[in-house]
């Protein structure tokens, strides 16, 4: 059925320029390796406005999709002063409390709508505000619908309660005005319970580092271990939380920060603890800048490379992302350690990082996407927006057994996690997976419904 649409919807969520620089000419390129035709998908309903249509061969495409699946959110283009093709992630509900990016290109199945969806839905209702937990949500990567463009604000955020204190754990190793500055960034949040800081510290020889560490260690809130082993990031980060476990009570959550992160404001813990409190999110990463404000961090791209890439690296601060997500907590497939807070069960269930097979690299991204395996979710908290001076505790002349334990963990996380070839769930098939900041890629067939 073809209904008015919601006068609220905010189908600009992506932005008022596609993200990849894709529009019509793309779109077109998209509709025909489809199976054309105009016929609306039968046993399925929808909401689109006066102005909208159905694009060619979008309702065969919608009717074959698996018969357990409720919800087909798809792809759209949405005309206008300029033509946008909106490419969108997997089904983000965490995103779609705050921006409604699925739009009208939302189908639900007849027999999963009840009497009062239905009628919500004929009666205007954002699509996106029917989908219920239980639905099984697939992405269709196609442009299924044809759009006029519409205007609405991101809603106010919901309002959630953290978990309780916050244990945040430091590596270091001299560089007495990194670490200085992390610590900082910990104990001046004015979240309650106060967080507390535990410096696991790898074999320290700089005099103005240890001072400072003498002048702090009556902090009733720090907790310092001198740990001069070989260099294993993972371990030290277990150590560090085995640590706070047992010296600070009722710790609900393990911040991982880098030594190397600077807070240019304060109050950025709060969201990043009021998102980890969403529904089965269980790892929350912040957004990184490097200091001359681009982009450092803005989630992990998972299959960039063969292996895992920061996604909108050295793109502008303001840069709206995928959607529009920028602007939103939001799900990642993996988030760094360079700032990632975890929930201590998550911790507990999965043991911890992997510190035979990650000691150095990669050991963030196998943690997260064993969380994802073990049910929970990984979220991207773009309001904690911190500075990262990516490497500079640990710039070395280049060692080839150094590159050789890098090559072996590049390897180990390409076997353990299949990641050549492999498509991020949170970004768009039709993203050029090598290129850190996106690209539209034509591909020779359709990319499947996915999950």
């Amino acid at each position: 059925m073809k209904m008015n649409a919601p006068e609220n919807d905010a189908s600009r969520c992506c932005g008022a320029a596609p993200v990849c620089g894709a529009g019509l000419p793309e779109a077109e390129r998209i509709w025909r390796l489809g199976p054309g035709g105009s016929a609306a998908p039968a046993g399925w309903s929808f909401a689109l406005g006066p102005d909208d249509a159905l694009a060619p061969g979008a309702g065969p495409l919608i009717e074959g999709a698996p018969d357990d699946v409720d919800v087909v959110i798809a792809d759209d283009l949405t005309r206008g002063r300029a033509d946008a093709l909106r490419l969108k992630p997997c089904h983000d509900p965490l995103l779609l409390e705050r921006i409604d990016y699925a739009g009208r290109a939302v189908f639900f199945r007849a027999s999963a709508l009840g009497a009062e969806a239905r009628s919500a839905l004929e009666g205007g209702a954002a699509p996106s505000g029917l989908i219920r937990p239980d639905h099984r949500v697939a992405h269709l990567p196609y442009p299924a619908a044809i759009l006029a463009p519409t205007d609405a604000a991101p809603a106010p955020p919901p309002l959630r309660s953290a978990l309780g204190p916050v244990a945040a754990i430091i590596p270091n190793r001299d560089s007495p005005r990194l670490i200085r500055a992390a610590l900082q960034a910990v104990l001046d949040e004015t979240e309650e319970p106060a967080p507390v800081a535990v410096v696991i510290d790898n074999g320290s020889t700089d005099p103005e580092t240890l001072t400072l560490y003498e002048s702090i260690r009556a902090n009733p809130r720090i907790r310092i271990e001198m740990n001069p082993a070989p260099f294993n990031f993972a371990a030290m980060v277990n150590r560090g939380a085995a640590l706070a476990r047992a010296e600070f009570s009722e710790v609900a959550a393990f911040l991982l920060l880098n030594n190397d992160i600077e807070a240019p404001a304060p109050d950025w813990l709060r969201p990043m603890a009021e998102t980890l409190a969403a529904p089965g999110v269980g790892v929350v990463g912040a957004k990184l800048l490097f200091a001359d404000r681009t982009i450092q961090h803005a989630g992990v791209i998972v299959g960039h490379g063969g292996v895992a890439g920061h996604d909108l690296k050295s793109a502008p601060e303001d840069a709206p992302g995928l959607c529009g997500r920028m602007a939103a907590p939001h799900l990642r497939e993996a988030v760094t350690a360079a700032a990632m807070l975890i929930r201590t069960e998550v911790w507990d269930t999965l043991g911890g990082f992997d510190a035979s097979a990650f000691p150095v690299a990669f050991n963030d991204v196998d943690f997260c996407l064993r969380a994802g395996a073990a049910g929970w979710r990984v979220a991207l908290e773009p309001r904690a927006a911190l500075i990262h001076h990516e490497g500079v505790s640990r710039r070395r002349p280049f060692s080839l057994t150094r590159f050789v334990k890098h090559q072996r963990e590049r390897t180990m996380l390409r076997f353990r996690h299949h990641t050549i070839g492999r498509i991020d769930r949170f970004e768009s098939p039709w993203r050029d997976p090598e290129r850190l900041t996106p690209v539209f890629r034509m591909l020779k067939n359709l990319p499947p419904m996915r999950f």
